[in-house]
């Protein structure tokens, strides 16, 4: 009710709900909304070089004494660079670790997942579980498992960190704790399962699976590009990594795949409601998003933000294969994901 002897108005009342946490709902605008899903993220192409720079700098200037991670993060120039995400959903990194270094021990509500990108013999331990890291291995560290990361090799260890923090931070559930020591106990490695003394100290399942090796996932790849009636005409021979304890998406949040786009391989146009982190990990081509083409090469990676149209080309007379992680098992648990073509 308006004030006596005043003709109310939208202005006044907004005004006088403002003061009280009031507002609304014809504020929204709600007639202008778009009839298809909008993004701030925008495409975007961050080249091997310079962030192979940056780490290596990094690296004389970085102590793990002094820092949690030594690790350069990927920013998509159409998010808020305070957070410094690469999407709204998915935060990727990279991370080096010298000869003799150990990034000590945590846990965090982010689900994390390491793809190996140069180096040998170092290990990630995850709840008591040593991970040998090989080139093209996948190690994933699921929300609140301990690990941490030691290189007792003679070359440094780059690996590509993925994470749904963005994600997890829109939630408000981000929270992180440190191990008592510097590095946890290793009780068995990924070539022999998790034990039974795992679960009693870490409270997990009784079996528990980190460690997807290159050395498995290749043949599988190269088996899957001898059928031509498993080719994909958007992603060329893509292969997901399936979770084998249910058979479900990579992780609760993230889905992760490797594609192999044969030599002179054209893939037709599509789009969805998903956004895809793409890292390459051999070879090179052209992805073209929306009216951007990103020519890429070995150690690139690009984004390919939610419902942009996008075709994938191999143009070389070598095969190129890609790395990546998407979004997709989240909306698809809100019913939120679709495809269009």
């Amino acid at each position: 009710m308006s004030p006596p002897g005043r003709k109310d108005s939208v202005e006044s009342l907004d005004c006088d709900m403002a003061v009280k946490n009031l507002s609304g709902y014809w504020r929204l605008g709600m007639e202008g909304l778009p009839d298809y899903p909008v993004t701030a993220v925008k495409p975007c192409l961050w080249k091997w070089q310079d962030v192979y720079d940056s780490l290596v700098r990094a690296g004389e200037v970085i102590s793990l004494e002094n820092s949690e991670r030594r690790v350069v993060r990927l920013v998509n120039p159409g998010l808020d660079r305070k957070h410094a995400f690469a999407t709204h959903t998915i935060q990727v990194s990279f991370q080096y670790v010298k000869p003799g270094e150990n990034a000590r021990a945590h846990r965090h509500t982010p689900a994390a997942l390491r793809f190996v990108v140069q180096g040998s013999g170092a290990y990630t331990t995850v709840n008591g579980q040593q991970c040998v890291m090989e080139p093209g291995d996948l190690i994933l560290t699921p929300k609140l498992t301990w690990h941490d990361h030691s290189n007792d090799s003679k070359v440094p260890m780059l690996w590509l960190d993925g994470l749904d923090f963005p994600l997890v931070t829109g939630l408000h559930q981000v929270m992180q704790e440190r191990y008592p020591e510097r590095r946890q106990p290793i009780e068995t490695n990924s070539e022999a399962g998790i034990s039974g003394l795992s679960r009693a100290i870490h409270g997990g399942p009784l079996t528990e699976f980190f460690h997807y090796k290159w050395r498995d996932t290749e043949p599988g790849l190269r088996a899957l590009a001898k059928s031509a009636n498993a080719r994909d005409r958007f992603d060329g021979y893509l292969l997901e990594y399936r979770n084998p304890l249910t058979g479900g998406s990579t992780m609760t949040t993230m889905q992760c795949a490797v594609q192999l786009l044969s030599a002179q391989e054209e893939t037709d146009a599509h789009r969805h409601t998903s956004t895809v982190m793409y890292h390459v990990f051999r070879g090179s081509g052209t992805t073209e998003v929306g009216e951007q083409r990103f020519d890429w090469q070995q150690g690139d990676t690009f984004v390919v933000p939610l419902w942009y149209a996008h075709r994938h080309s191999n143009s070389s007379s070598h095969e190129a294969i890609l790395f990546s992680i998407s979004d997709a098992p989240a909306l698809k648990a809100l019913d939120l994901y679709r495809e269009e073509f």
